[in-house]
């Protein structure tokens, strides 16, 4: 069974195939994540090939067939190339990361449309406040991570449920959770949270206003989130944009 699909999609990689073709990595709106053809993209007159580039937001017509491992683009139109950004290292190495993110955690072929739409939205917030793109994508990274089935609850120690904001300091186990100060002394902590650092987290993953933070302590967060994932998720190997980027 085939379709033609029109639908947006974000490309997340690509690759050269043959003399005039490229085969790229597209997260889309309507078919999830999957690998499409463009052929001709690689001709210097080619205006696919222009436009077919690493993150770039598109309009894609799609010739889906079930079952084909690589499916065929007949049309492909630019909606954003997140020029901001890509003039803009730091915030490459975010926007970069975004795109590692779903290619390693979401599945092929299953559509999320609050994912792709909060992909899209944090694309565009980067691109329009690149001084801040460390900041938005922790948010989006503790999104994802709930999104995906890994959430954390924040509220109440694994443990003995006491309430983790009384807790001066707060463990973090990798198949417990987070631990309040007295249980911590009982577990294997991998993490160890100050308080400040604890409520800060539990903001970033709330709808809530954040006017002062600190990027080491975006740092330490991101990294955590990183560790915390490759611990619990095989196919996720880390996020080489940003040690390019700290490097």
């Amino acid at each position: 069974m085939s379709e033609i699909v029109k639908t947006k999609g974000i490309i997340l990689k690509r690759i050269d195939f043959s003399d005039s073709s490229r085969i790229a990595s597209l997260y889309t709106e309507k078919l999830g994540k999957l690998s499409c053809i463009i052929k001709g993209a690689r001709s210097p007159k080619s205006k696919s090939g222009k436009i077919a580039d690493i993150l770039n937001l598109l309009t894609v017509v799609i010739y889906n067939k079930e079952g084909r491992e690589v499916q065929i683009i007949s049309e492909i139109d630019l909606i954003n190339h997140f020029t901001k950004i890509k003039a803009d290292l730091e915030a490459s190495s975010y926007a970069f990361s975004i795109s590692e993110i779903i290619d390693q955690l979401i599945p092929e072929h299953e559509p999320n449309n609050k994912i792709f739409l909060a992909t899209e939205k944090i694309l565009n917030l980067i691109n329009e406040n690149v001084d801040q793109a460390q900041f938005f994508f922790t948010k989006y990274l503790l999104f994802i991570i709930k999104e995906t089935g890994y959430e954390f609850e924040f509220e109440s120690c694994s443990q003995c449920s006491k309430n983790l904001g009384e807790s001066e300091k707060v463990g973090f186990n990798y198949e417990l959770g987070f631990l309040c100060g007295d249980c911590s002394k009982d577990h294997l902590i991998n993490f160890e949270f100050e308080k400040e650092l604890f409520n800060f987290i539990i903001c970033l993953s709330k709808r809530i206003e954040i006017k002062n933070y600190k990027s080491a302590d975006l740092d330490k967060i991101i990294f955590f989130l990183e560790k915390y994932l490759s611990y619990h998720v095989d196919q996720f190997k880390g996020l080489k944009s940003i040690k390019f980027f700290k490097s």
